[in-house]
């Protein structure tokens, strides 16, 4: 063999070995940029910048390039906190879907944001690339609980996976309510909130869509009444319902999923058309100065004492007869809706009356200074580490 073929060989090696290189380098370096901005405290946004500043393009893609790399940052931080990460594909692919959309933002420059249709075109593939995330994340748990051997819904690792889920998910809703303030920006839509958001016409609204897919999937329909009350206890007439600053989007998500289950569990139930007549599913409209509240009550002999809390539980499914045409996701609807409710400030409470149904209290706060996203904070570092990765940006 030539000197001159011996050669190239060896500058073959040679490029091989730096390209390796190159690629801890660049990992240990994006590592301690994710350090960085985990490190950093998230800021919450309330309702009333909504409805100002972040009404405008410019301002809200300033925002987003400086608050979304924090809270991709800390969920990526919650995923390597999970020993076994790297060994549950679906819970690598989430890790890496983040971890994309965190370059994506941080590296963003001024030019870059400043121009509308650029930066909308990356938001738009950041979502369409996020879509997936929900279903590998509710693979990656039932993989890890199996791993763990957790049998339990209340063992200690089952708790931490619901921690781990309902934190990740919560700050997951409020990067999407503010991609999706964006992009309602650049559109004919200037807003995702509606100052005079009609609780009344929601409920409306998911009652026909609960209603239509019951006729097209099972046949049949049970009685829905909705109605809305004023606050001297008279019933509200059009005009006089409850009306509030609040994004119709996550109400319509909540009062929808809390229907579906409640139209699932009467018409399992009931037998005959007479039996369904003889279990309506009301819902009541109401408010104060304070909050708006919404009470969804059926007659489906209430939840089983035996299931209690589990169904807060991203590890359970509640009807393993669930029907065809009602399910509007991957069986964690209650949790999911939970977390919608406290996005803003809200909550969502069950009471189950045994033998009887089922109350549903959707609580939600009306005043616009109380209507602040709420986005966990929660991933404690050692603060050595943290330093000594950080450092590694200015080497």
């Amino acid at each position: 063999m030539s000197l001159t073929v011996r050669h190239g060989l060896m500058l073959g090696t040679w490029w091989k070995i730096s390209a390796r290189e190159f690629s801890t380098v660049r990992q240990e370096t994006l590592a301690a940029k994710v350090a960085k901005y985990a490190a950093k405290r998230p800021n919450p946004v309330n309702i009333q910048s909504w409805m100002s500043e972040f009404g405008q393009p410019k301002q809200l893609a300033e925002f987003l390039c400086h608050e979304m790399p924090i809270r991709y940052a800390e969920r990526i931080r919650c995923i390597e906190t999970i020993s076994e990460w790297r060994h549950v594909e679906e819970l690598a692919a989430v890790h890496d879907i983040q971890l994309n959309a965190f370059e994506t933002f941080s590296q963003q420059q001024r030019t870059q944001w400043e121009d509308a249709s650029q930066f909308k075109a990356m938001v738009e593939d950041v979502q369409l690339e996020d879509r997936r995330t929900k279903f590998l994340l509710m693979q990656a748990a039932q993989k890890l609980r199996a791993q763990r051997q957790s049998d339990s819904f209340t063992d200690p690792f089952s708790l931490e996976l619901n921690k781990f889920l309902d934190d990740f998910l919560l700050s997951r809703l409020g990067c999407n309510m503010l991609m999706g303030q964006y992009l309602a920006c650049t559109t004919s839509r200037s807003s995702i909130v509606n100052p005079q958001c009609d609780a009344f016409e929601i409920c409306q609204k998911a009652a026909d869509e609960v209603k239509r897919r019951c006729r097209n999937s099972q046949g049949r329909v049970p009685l829905l009444n909705v109605r809305a009350f004023t606050m001297s206890g008279q019933m509200a007439t059009e005009g006089h319902v409850p009306r509030f600053s609040y994004i119709p989007g996550i109400l319509m998500h909540v009062v929808r999923e809390l229907l579906k289950n409640s139209c699932q569990a009467s018409l399992e139930l009931a037998k005959s058309e007479a039996e369904l007549e003889d279990m309506p599913i009301d819902v009541i409209v109401c408010a104060d100065k304070q909050h708006v509240v919404i009470r969804i009550t059926d007659c489906a002999r209430g939840i089983p004492r035996h299931v209690g809390s589990k169904i807060w539980s991203y590890l359970y499914s509640g009807s393993p007869t669930a029907m065809t045409g009602l399910s509007f996701g991957y069986g964690i609807g209650l949790p999911l809706s939970r977390l919608h409710a406290r996005y803003l400030g809200g909550s969502l409470d069950l009471v189950s009356l045994p033998g009887y149904g089922v109350d549903a209290y959707l609580s939600l706060p009306r005043v616009e200074t109380d209507l602040v996203e709420t986005i966990p904070d929660n991933v404690e570092q050692d603060a050595t580490e943290v330093s000594q990765q950080i450092n590694l940006l200015t080497l």
